[in-house]
Formats: structure tokens, C-alpha cells, sequence
């Protein structure tokens, strides 16, 4: 996404990121993979509570599919550091209108499960 940003500016996208860490830590690491985009700092995870985005299974790191993932994303350069927060909260993806409706949602199976920047770009469109 970050390297998208001028097309959510172009489709007058407002693109806020929502993380477990502190603000010290979210400013950190924006700080360390250039963010462009505002983050929220939810320690307590109350925007996941909201939002009902899940937690992945123990044993969910182990699933044939998430290790493929994680070794081709290693193999394209993107490389994990530590882990931190709680590793077995799952994202999400939301487009809301100015209304204040979702007209989009995308709740993820596993930590790499993300909708294309084409699919929420079209569904930005229809908020329009």
C-alpha cells in the first residue's frame, strides 16, 4: 500500500493504519519502513475488539499455507524481525464512507491475507 499511496490520493482515499504498539512504537515503525500513512495506537486492541477481527489458532503458524507464505515472502526480500504485540492477531482491511458506513470489509484467514490494492481501490469508487 505504501507504494500505491498516490493512487488512494488521486481516488481521495484517507488511509489510516490501526497497531498494537504504543505511540512511541508506532512512530517507531513508521520511522524504519517509511510510512506514509497516519497509524493508530491501540495497546488494548479495542479497534480489533470493534472491528471483530479474530485470533488465529496456536497451531496457525504451522498451517501448510501460512509457512508457504512466509518463505515467499522471505525469498521477495521482506523479511520478519521480532515479534511483537500479540502475534496471533489477525488484520483487516475496512472502507468507510463519510458517512460513517463499511462499505467494504476484508477479515483476514491468516497474517498475510490481504485484499489487492485493486480490489479496495474499486471499493473506494463506490463510496463515491
Amino acid at each position: 500500500m505504501r507504494r500505491e499511496r498516490h493512487r488512494f490520493a488521486e481516488a481521495g482515499a484517507q488511509v489510516v493504519l490501526a497497531g498494537m504498539g504504543t505511540p512511541a512504537e508506532s512512530n517507531a515503525f513508521a520511522a524504519k519502513y517509511n510510512v506514509p500513512y497516519p497509524i493508530v495506537s491501540d495497546p488494548g486492541k479495542l479497534i480489533y475488539r470493534t472491528f471483530d477481527l479474530k485470533r488465529m489458532a496456536p497451531w496457525g503458524f504451522l498451517a501448510p499455507e501460512v509457512v508457504l507464505k512466509g518463505v515467499s515472502a522471505m525469498a521477495r526480500g521482506h523479511l520478519m524481525g521480532l515479534p511483537q504485540g500479540d502475534v496471533r492477531q489477525l488484520p483487516g482491511v475496512f472502507v468507510i464512507s463519510t458517512a460513517g458506513k463499511i462499505v467494504f470489509s476484508h477479515y483476514a484467514a491468516d497474517p498475510a491475507d490481504h485484499p489487492s490494492v485493486a480490489v479496495i481501490l474499486e471499493a473506494v469508487k463506490e463510496t463515491g
